[in-house]
């Protein structure tokens, strides 16, 4: 019961914030000042959007050693074999509500005999006793997470929105903090992100616009891009 309470709280939070969004563009008359903060970025601006662009890969290859960590105890898994596990892993959960499709996802790619081998494994005690591995993952965890920070504050600075370092962490923290934890569906993803960034960042900036720019591209460097890459490489198999 509480479970389902807390369910409906994030999906009126998060359509509420959608809501804030949607206002908050229909009321904003400065759109001649958007367009000129992009015509502005200049070297600095696209340098950072490059940056954005480049760790792609490093995100991705940091959630590969992770997958591969978890991995231990259960099956051994080659880093280039976790990799594409990863990448099919976020075609299945762009298809899937709250993303529930992510892990089931890879695990699929491990094969029939090894899925056999995971699921036989999986409820040992002795998997879960091992805290070096699991501090290994929660570190690499959060080195992911620094990774979207850093990507996402470049592509704010490619599209105008200034922030210092301290700003970008007093408000990069709480957006990742808020999108992790409210609900969402693959098709409106982005919307509900570009609230909750509105949100929190209208309070460093008037360039609403802006705002949902950003976030849109960055939703495109880590999920859209990871995802055509998966389908056209799947296609291939």
């Amino acid at each position: 019961m509480w479970k389902k309470i807390a369910i409906w709280i994030g999906w009126v939070l998060s359509c509420a914030a959608l809501g804030y969004l949607v206002y908050r563009l229909a009321v904003y008359d400065n759109y001649a000042a958007f367009w000129q903060s992009f015509s502005e970025a200049g070297l600095t601006g696209y340098l950072a959007l490059c940056t954005a662009i480049a760790l792609l890969p490093a995100q991705l290859m940091i959630e590969s050693r992770k997958w591969q960590t978890m991995l231990i105890g259960l099956i051994p898994v080659r880093f280039r074999d976790a990799f594409w596990q990863v990448i099919y892993g976020n075609v299945a959960a762009f298809v899937t509500p709250y993303r529930l499709g992510e892990y089931p996802g890879r695990i699929i790619e491990l094969g029939a005999e090894d899925i056999s081998s995971v699921k036989s494994r999986i409820f040992d005690g002795n998997y879960w006793k091992d805290w070096r591995k699991w501090l290994r993952v929660l570190l690499l965890h959060l080195a992911r997470y620094a990774v979207w920070m850093i990507q996402l504050w470049a592509v704010l600075t490619f599209c105008g929105i200034l922030l210092s370092p301290e700003e970008a962490i007093m408000a990069i923290i709480p957006y990742y903090f808020l999108i992790t934890f409210m609900p969402s569906v693959p098709a409106a993803e982005v919307a509900f992100k570009g609230g909750w960034a509105v949100l929190i960042f209208s309070h460093f900036t008037d360039n609403i616009p802006a705002i949902a720019v950003a976030v849109t591209i960055v939703w495109m460097i880590n999920t859209v891009i990871p995802v055509v890459i998966g389908i056209v490489f799947r296609s291939k198999k």
